[in-house]
């Protein structure tokens, strides 16, 4: 079995406003707020080259357990988890879980990314898609 398989586990509603899906890294990649790999974390808080390297070795062989967590809105994408998102890109992983969050219209935080067309398309489709399962009524 791939250890980094992101199927099934991974697709679940949270609440009215969150979801856990697999999105594809090249999606996810582009709302991170910094490239772990060339800066770093305060070391006060985290040695960045040790951590990314510990971090490399467990998703590895466990595969991302915690996802990181997508806050959006029509005009800006929020990613926490730029640490997960370079190991995932360090191993090639195509997809990763992911925390969709529905934000706040008018929210901007200060690491917010502006939100592609596309990519809004997307992650609309893919908490609809969530959503549309939760709500079917289960067969016995």
């Amino acid at each position: 079995m791939d250890n980094n398989d992101q199927s099934g586990d991974h697709m679940r509603p949270l609440s009215a406003d969150s979801v856990v899906v697999s999105l594809p890294t090249e999606l996810v990649v582009r709302y991170r707020a910094v490239n772990r790999e060339f800066i770093g974390a305060p070391i006060a808080i985290v040695d960045t080259p040790a951590h990314l390297d510990a971090l490399t070795a467990s998703v590895r062989e466990h595969g991302i357990l915690v996802p990181l967590r997508l806050g959006f809105n029509s005009g800006f994408g929020f990613l926490d988890g730029n640490h997960r998102i370079a190991v995932a890109l360090r191993l090639g992983l195509p997809e990763v879980p992911v925390e969709l969050v529905k934000e706040a219209a008018d929210l901007r935080k200060d690491h917010g990314r502006p939100m592609r067309p596309e990519d809004l398309t997307a992650l609309v489709a893919a908490f609809e898609e969530v959503t549309e399962i939760a709500d079917r009524p289960t067969e016995r």
